[in-house]
């Protein structure tokens, strides 16, 4: 995950999911799951996110992928 400073308007994210991900369908897929746990993890105001996926994520329970993005947000406000 990359963040970066933005606007101070909501945060925005952007997702990255290529076609080694698998077919359409499972990487819309993949985008859905990984927006669905952003809302739930709460990203900051005024930060531009972007999320390179991996073909885990289509596979991986939905609570992992949380504690997963959670993760990484702390250690982007660490940094």
């Amino acid at each position: 995950m990359i963040g970066s400073p933005g606007p101070t308007n909501p945060p925005r994210l952007g997702l990255i999911v290529s076609k080694s991900c698998g077919s359409a369908v499972r990487r819309n897929r993949i985008k859905r799951r990984l927006r669905s746990a952003a809302d739930q993890v709460g990203l900051q105001t005024g930060i531009d996110y972007v999320i390179i996926a991996t073909p885990q994520v289509a596979e991986a329970p939905f609570d992992r992928l949380i504690s997963w993005l959670s993760r990484a947000v702390e250690d982007l406000a660490d940094a």
